[in-house]
């Protein structure tokens, strides 16, 4: 069989597992936890911080931005949620999602079928539902490695191609080249960790350099914002603004990001070694890092960040 045809299969059989099995995993997460999460976003968020740590809280528990940001525009829309308090769980929402790429970065070459298989044996002898959700979930988190092995099996076959070998000396090193790949393919899969770990699995395997990778990670985060804006059609003025909001947000810290990529790419080298860690971290901590600073850098801004937004996206 022609390599070409073998390097295609191999890369559409593995994206597919990761895209499957994250969305598995959020919606059983999702799902378990689907009235704690409205009811944490109405009464847990009465101040900037305590939004902002909600938003982080309740991503980690449900493994997705995309959720509990729609959610939160939903909340607005209804009139339980003010813009300030949306965007706060906006800032949280994009930390907390970054739990997901941190755990692509760790090589479990078998845990991926075990899991698989626990979570599956959950859903076929549990009688409730909260214990068939939670099956569900492990059985996407184990998909979710299943994938990232497919397409780590896959990169020898890449690097015995000269024409794939081409490909990735010409485009894998430009990382604005790559944040236009991070936000178009993150728009059509619409998964920000389906994205991050391909490109955890680029990077690691050399096929792409780590200015490429940052490139992609930030491209990622831009590109999720499609759902939310999706989300938004047909809702009042406050939640379009909350959903232009979380665009805005992600553009502007990508653009400040651009403007400081070369201190920015060191001091997440710096941090990945100060804690220990070898060069396989750097995009999990790269996505991490970029979003706690983004966030850092916006908390003390919110006020005119909210003026600003209410003044573009004004009320016909």
């Amino acid at each position: 069989m022609d390599i070409k045809i073998i390097i295609a299969a191999n890369f559409i059989a593995g994206t597919a597992c990761i895209i499957y099995g994250v969305n598995l995993m959020s919606k059983g997460l999702e799902k378990a936890n689907a009235q704690r999460i409205k009811k944490c976003l109405r009464t847990l968020t009465r101040n900037l911080p305590l939004a902002t740590v909600t938003g982080v809280t309740l991503t980690a528990l449900v493994q997705s931005s995309t959720a509990v940001t729609v959610v939160t525009v939903g909340l607005v829309n209804s009139g339980l949620l003010n813009l300030t308090r949306a965007v706060g769980i906006i800032y949280g929402a994009n930390i907390g999602t970054t739990i997901t790429a941190q755990l692509m970065s760790f090589k479990l070459p078998y845990a991926g079928y075990i899991i698989t298989a626990f979570g599956l044996f959950i859903v076929f002898v549990s009688k409730k539902s909260a214990s068939k959700n939670m099956g569900w979930a492990a059985t996407g988190l184990g998909l979710m490695f299943v994938g990232l092995n497919i397409l780590n099996s896959g990169i020898p076959l890449i690097k015995e191609n000269q024409a794939a070998l081409e490909f990735f000396k010409s485009y894998g090193q430009n990382p604005l080249v790559g944040l236009i790949l991070g936000i178009v393919t993150t728009m059509l899969v619409h998964s920000s960790s389906a994205t991050v770990g391909l490109t955890i699995i680029l990077f690691n395997s050399g096929l792409i350099s780590f200015e490429s990778a940052l490139g992609l990670t930030f491209g990622d985060n831009i590109g999720t914002c499609i759902t939310a804006q999706l989300a938004s059609i047909g809702t009042n003025i406050s939640a379009k603004r909350t959903a232009w909001a979380h665009t805005l947000y992600n553009i502007i810290g990508v653009v400040i990001a651009l403007i400081f990529f070369a201190p920015l790419s060191r001091l997440i080298q710096e941090i990945t070694f100060f804690l220990g860690q070898d060069k396989t971290r750097l995009v999990a901590n790269a996505h991490t890092v970029f979003n706690i600073l983004s966030a850092i850098v916006f908390l003390p801004l919110t006020k005119y960040y909210v003026k600003f937004i209410e003044g573009v996206i004004k009320d016909k």
